[in-house]
């Protein structure tokens, strides 16, 4: 073989070996990427996922809290003590525990505020209570927690 074509066939081997390593490169970087945009996507859709369920939860324990108070004005009321059952059935499915503890608590002093209004200091400690145990699971503190009106 003349020097022409040594020549000519270490460059082509060359151009070759230069495709292969920058190719892998490429990949390797491309690879890299993908894995970075998934990574970014997935945090945005579990943040979505999570400021979804904090709106659901505080929906949920804001009607139980209503309802909860418009009962202790109207105790005698079937369709409004359902109304209160649901919205506690639903806390209940929400959760965590230690909300759902407190939401039949302050459900059970409704009940026995019914019956004897002089208990108004129990009623209104479970629902600071429960107001409290909501705070805890948002993640919020708006502070001292207002008496009932």
């Amino acid at each position: 073989m003349n020097s022409e074509l040594w020549v000519a066939v270490i460059a082509a081997g060359s151009a070759v070996a230069g495709a292969i390593a920058g190719g892998w490169f490429a990949r390797s970087a491309g690879l890299h990427q993908a894995a970075a945009t998934r990574d970014t996507v997935q945090a945005t859709l579990d943040e979505q996922r999570k400021a979804r369920t904090e709106e659901r939860r505080r929906r949920v324990y804001s009607n139980f809290l209503a309802l909860a108070h418009d009962m202790s004005s109207n105790w005698g009321d079937a369709a409004a003590y359902a109304s209160l059952q649901k919205a506690a059935a639903e806390v209940t499915i929400e959760g965590p525990n230690p909300v759902v503890r407190s939401c039949y608590e302050y459900l059970r002093c409704v009940r026995e505020w019914a019956e004897d209004p002089a208990r108004t200091d129990a009623l209104s400690i479970a629902h600071a209570e429960f107001i409290v145990a909501v705070r805890q699971e948002l993640g919020t503190d708006g502070g001292p927690v207002p008496d009932l009106p």
